[in-house]
């Protein structure tokens, strides 16, 4: 994976490979393909025109494409010539040049997940956003790694919070459920896009791990509230649907109708029979 330079031609390159090939195929793997439901986009007009990150958890190598590409292909004019939309990628989850090269292409940006913030791809990308030549739309991972059974356990990582320190940036959580076996068929994926949260409060606080950690804590924070949502309504929706079941095993079968109770049609007057006979 590289970084294209000057940066003019990677904002260009970006959104031409967004356009000609990832949303197409977004739009083909869950909308045609599966059953996504998106909660809270009306959360993007608080964020209108500004430079974003992100912050979805993380579960699957399609997190990029769910999180940030499908959500931003609902509301297009997110994904636009004068925006710059990216995700923050470890390379070594890329496994051939042929792919590593089409995620640079598609916007991914190499972080050595080994390394510090002193590494060339965050602080260039501080850079950017701070120089707001585009608007840019940044994907991190506050959990830093998969969740390995889709769950928000494990504690966030400080990266996050320096990015959100250096640029002041708006974040929007959002938290998703059912990616952990895309792509797939016939899937139901939840998404819920959650308010977004400033740290203007943290903007004259102290370069330090403490400040770094207090935000990335914030943003998880909002991160565990999205997930009690979704996973609540699914529960109670599956709770509902047992109920249901349940009641309708334990109802009664009606009885049959038996030959005494049926009804006893007394015959028509003789004169009335003559009648019709004659």
């Amino acid at each position: 994976m590289f970084i294209l330079k000057p940066d003019d031609l990677r904002f260009d390159l970006t959104f031409a490979a967004q356009r000609a090939f990832m949303l197409p195929l977004v739009w083909f793997v869950f909308r045609v393909l599966n059953d996504v439901r998106v909660e809270g986009l009306e959360h993007f007009e608080e964020v209108e025109g500004e430079s974003i990150i992100l912050a979805p958890n993380h579960t699957s190598a399609w997190d990029s494409w769910v999180g940030t590409v499908w959500a931003l292909s609902a509301r297009k004019r997110l994904i636009a010539r004068d925006s710059y939309t990216c995700v923050l990628a470890a390379p070594e989850n890329v496994p051939t040049p042929a792919l590593k090269l089409l995620t640079s292409l598609l916007g991914a940006i190499p972080v050595d997940r080994e390394r510090g913030v002193e590494q060339f791809a965050l602080q260039d990308t501080v850079r950017i956003m701070r120089e707001g030549k585009r608007r840019v739309v940044l994907t991190v991972y506050p959990e830093g790694t998969r969740s390995r059974d889709g769950r928000l356990r494990q504690r966030g990582k400080a990266g996050i919070g320096w990015l959100v320190h250096e640029t002041n940036a708006p974040v929007v959580p959002i938290y998703h459920h059912g990616a952990t076996r895309m792509p797939g068929l016939g899937m139901n994926l939840q998404l819920k896009v959650g308010k977004p949260i400033r740290f203007d409060a943290y903007r004259d606080a102290p370069k330090a791990p403490g400040t770094y950690r207090a935000i990335t804590e914030q943003i998880m924070t909002s991160l565990r509230g999205l997930e009690a949502d979704v996973l609540g309504a699914r529960r109670g929706r599956s709770l509902t649907a047992a109920r249901a079941a349940r009641a309708a095993r334990a109802a009664p079968a009606p009885a049959p109708e038996s030959p005494a109770s049926a009804p006893i049609t007394a015959p028509p007057p003789p004169d009335l029979v003559e009648s019709s006979a004659g």
